[in-house]
């Protein structure tokens, strides 16, 4: 039995070559002359103040930024990181993460594809349900890309948890998540890729390939009259 052409290597998370910026949890927070409390205060930031990374100290607790034209040091601990929004001419990261598992499919009867395993692996799902390629992975495939891309996905089995993820958005773009509906309770999500008059083609995982009947990473299309709604980071 063909288990897909996927890559089954994994896959590691890609160079940052764009500003990584982050937002100040704290109250306030100290910033410093060098990566240590130790070190004297030169002044502090304030909650959900934005600041960008300069560097990242060797141990990674601690992150430079600009301040007052001088350079300091504050404490990841007090950091959140904000999500990298590409610009129109990039696509999303995890995409070239999702493209490369395009071929990955269920192993039917009693085994189960080891890839599929590990998507299952990125979620809350029940530690007996990880051991089936035949439990529904759709929003395990989403989260697994994103974690590969360095994003922080819902970590939950279920594809409507998405819609309470990052921003929505009413115009989608390449890349983005789509989810849809599948009756009153359950969902299926994606990525999107494009569209027709009538129907969405989405890029995701346990999508049923119709002349085998075996489920599986592919290219697949769904009706617009399903859509719930499109979301990106934020």
């Amino acid at each position: 039995m063909e288990r897909g052409q996927g890559s089954t290597e994994s896959t590691v998370n890609p160079k940052r070559d764009h500003p990584v910026q982050y937002r100040v949890t704290a109250g306030l927070l100290n910033i410093r002359n060098g990566a240590s409390t130790r070190d004297a205060v030169l002044g502090q930031l304030r909650k959900n103040q934005v600041i960008d990374a300069l560097e990242e100290s060797p141990d990674g607790r601690w992150v430079k930024t600009a301040f007052q034209d001088r350079e300091g040091w504050v404490s990841k601990k007090h950091l959140k990181i904000l999500p990298y929004l590409p610009g129109s001419d990039e696509d999303f990261a995890w995409m070239s993460v999702a493209e490369k598992e395009i071929g990955i499919i269920e192993i039917p009867g009693r085994l189960s594809h080891p890839r599929v395993l590990e998507y299952l692996s990125a979620t809350d799902v029940r530690s007996i349900a990880r051991t089936s390629d035949e439990t529904d992975w759709c929003s395990a495939f989403v989260n697994w890309c994103l974690s590969k891309a360095g994003y922080e996905g819902t970590g939950s089995a279920l594809a409507r948890s998405w819609l309470d993820w990052g921003q929505k958005i009413d115009t989608p773009r390449k890349g983005c998540i789509v989810i849809f509906s599948r009756g009153r309770r359950f969902g299926h999500v994606g990525f999107y890729i494009g569209e027709t008059d009538t129907e969405i083609i989405v890029l995701g995982g346990n999508q049923n390939n119709p002349e085998t009947n075996i489920s599986g990473v592919n290219l697949k299309y769904y009706p617009k009259s399903r859509l719930l709604g499109y979301r990106i980071p934020g």
